[in-house]
């Protein structure tokens, strides 16, 4: 109460000591509540100076002098403002140097979320002109069958709709093809469907003549494009149309084998596994997956005409001698490279390069792949909410060099990986994900470009080795056929077609790394693989829910390849509360 009683009174003081005082004040910078006390401190201080000093020039003097005697004014207010933080409580000083702390580091983050979201990437190489590239063998053009696809495509005609009792799943999916997917052979179609798929392969003759010249060339390259150049985005249009014209010619044997022209029948699945053929090898695995999927449709459609059609020795031969030059010709291991491609382009546009292999991710830049047709990431529809995430994205996840070895491990493993049998990964219990999902979340959190763009793999080799199975089989199916027509029974064993000259090389089940299974019954052969389980279940097929056979399985049981196993009868189950809530 003194010293306001004393601040009220500054008033009182020489106009030099009033404009001093607040001077001091001034340049403490400091609380209001500090600056009052030290304000009643200069005033009670010189009023006891001056006390016994009578009014006039004379105090007026005094006063001057008093202030020389305090000094530079800045010094002694920087003298003050350090002794009242001397003289503040320890929990106040904590306070303070908190709030200081926490402001510091506020602003390096501010400072470093401008830093990394002004990185710019060092894009060296054109991917996709790479995948080009990869896939191109030879510079003569004359070569190369896409162009001849391409006409192919565009002479192509949809297929005719028919009635269907429910709706296509896809917007896409054709109503005939929907209503024969299932279907197999020509007595299984009603009158309707007959005729519609007569109408469209007449309405395709142009276009199949076409597709058969350009399976007589030797190499297939396509010019890539892709938005923004962007590996990931990159476009393979031909896919589509590719499968629905190998559908075509299948369908197309089995109407030609149905009418007595099985020799026509066997070169349309020659000529749809020579397409196949075009997919394979340094291609996106999509592409190599649609190349096995077409192989793998005309090798059955092989078995459903030798399950129909009583076919005579010469033209088996010919078919069989066609189809293992294809074999040994063919390529049924997985390439990843351009799966390689598409995770080094992704680094290199949305990382910085600082020359040493070291950088850090671009907000910006993974804004800019996610906005493609890639997908990468859940967009919101705010753009600000959008960067938000980008950023915290670019601010958690491992430097460039860290990224990129811990993909070019998973390739080099997978790349490995696709020599081995499906025995021999099942042996070694190979893990695909690399043990992606057993990592801390931490780790997750830090790699999780990983968790996003790491591609499944683990059925890829699989399917590969399906596909050359299914084709080893037909050989050997076909080499048991011509031993039976000229021997006049099937052999004890498989060895008898090597000795006899029916087959060049004993086929080899990859399910159990061990020749096919192969068992003479009274009037017929069993011939089959062990299958998913890896196990010889003795031949027992395996049936869906609706009790039709499907050869390769997940349940305990072979893939059958002869004789085709008879559709089983599902008995129907009376209705219970459990079929529609378990457990009730």
């Amino acid at each position: 109460m003194a010293k306001e009683n004393k601040k009220d009174q500054i008033e009182n003081l020489p106009s030099c000591v009033c404009e001093f005082i607040n001077r001091v004040i001034k340049k403490m910078r400091y609380r209001r509540n500090v600056q009052k006390d030290v304000r009643a401190e200069l005033t009670a201080h010189f009023e006891d100076q001056l006390r016994d000093c009578p009014a006039g020039k004379e105090r007026e003097e005094k006063a001057r002098q008093l202030i020389l005697e305090f000094g530079d004014v800045k010094l002694l207010a920087i003298l003050l403002r350090r002794a009242k933080k001397r003289c503040r409580p320890l929990w106040r000083t904590i306070v303070a140097r908190s709030f200081q702390t926490i402001g510091v580091i506020i602003l390096s983050f501010i400072f470093y979320c401008v830093y990394i979201s002004l990185g710019q990437p060092n894009i060296s190489v054109n991917y996709v002109r790479e995948m080009t590239n990869l896939t191109r063998p030879v510079v003569d053009e004359s070569q190369n069958a896409a162009p001849l696809y391409q006409k192919a495509f565009d002479l192509y005609k949809e297929p005719p709709d028919v009635e269907l009792k429910e709706e296509p799943v896809f917007a896409d999916d054709n109503k005939l093809m929907k209503a024969i997917r299932n279907k197999n052979w020509v007595d299984e179609l009603n009158a309707e469907e007959l005729a519609s798929l007569k109408t469209w392969i007449s309405s395709n003759t142009e276009a199949i003549k076409m597709f058969q010249q350009a399976t007589e060339k030797p190499h297939c390259w396509w010019q890539r494009e892709a938005k923004g150049e962007i590996l990931l985005n990159v476009l393979l249009p031909e896919l589509r149309t590719i499968r629905d014209l190998s559908r075509l010619l299948s369908w197309q044997a089995v109407l030609k084998a149905n009418s007595g022209n099985v020799e026509e029948a066997f070169d349309d699945l020659l000529l749809c596994y020579r397409a196949g053929q075009h997919f394979e090898g340094p291609r996106t695995v999509v592409e190599q997956l649609v190349g096995w999927a077409i192989q793998a449709k005309s090798v059955r459609t092989a078995f459903l005409i030798l399950q129909h059609r009583q076919v005579e020795g010469p033209l088996l031969k010919d078919f069989q001698a066609n189809l293992e030059d294809l074999i040994v010709n063919g390529t049924y291991t997985p390439d990843y490279t351009t799966e390689r491609f598409m995770i080094l382009d992704f680094i290199q546009r949305c990382y910085t390069d600082n020359g040493s292999g070291s950088g850090h991710m671009i907000p910006g830049r993974l804004s800019t792949i996610s906005s493609s047709d890639s997908d990468i990431l859940n967009d919101f529809d705010n753009p600000f909410l959008n960067y938000v995430q980008y950023l915290g994205l670019s601010l958690v996840t491992a430097d460039r060099d860290k990224m990129r070895r811990v993909f070019e491990n998973f390739y080099d493993n997978v790349q490995q990986w696709a020599y081995k049998t499906p025995r021999q990964l099942h042996q070694e219990n190979i893990d695909f994900e690399m043990g992606v999902y057993e990592w801390s979340r931490l780790k997750q959190i830090r790699y999780w470009p990983v968790m996003v763009l790491m591609p499944a793999l683990g059925r890829v080799s699989e399917i590969a080795y399906r596909s050359k199975l299914e084709a080893e089989a037909l050989v050997t199916m076909i080499g048991l056929f011509r031993y039976k027509q000229d021997k006049g029974e099937y052999p004890q064993d498989l060895d008898e077609l090597i000795v006899t000259g029916y087959l060049k090389n004993l086929p080899m089940d990859y399910f159990s790394d061990k020749p096919l299974a192969y068992r003479k019954t009274e009037d017929d052969f069993l011939l089959y693989s062990f299958g998913h389980n890896y196990v010889d279940d003795g031949g027992k097929p395996a049936y869906d829910n609706e009790g039709k056979y499907r050869m390769w399985s997940d349940k305990d049981a072979d893939a059958v390849f002869w004789p085709e196993p008879e559709p089983k009868t599902i008995p129907e189950q009376p209705y219970s509360p459990e079929m529609v809530y378990p457990g009730y």
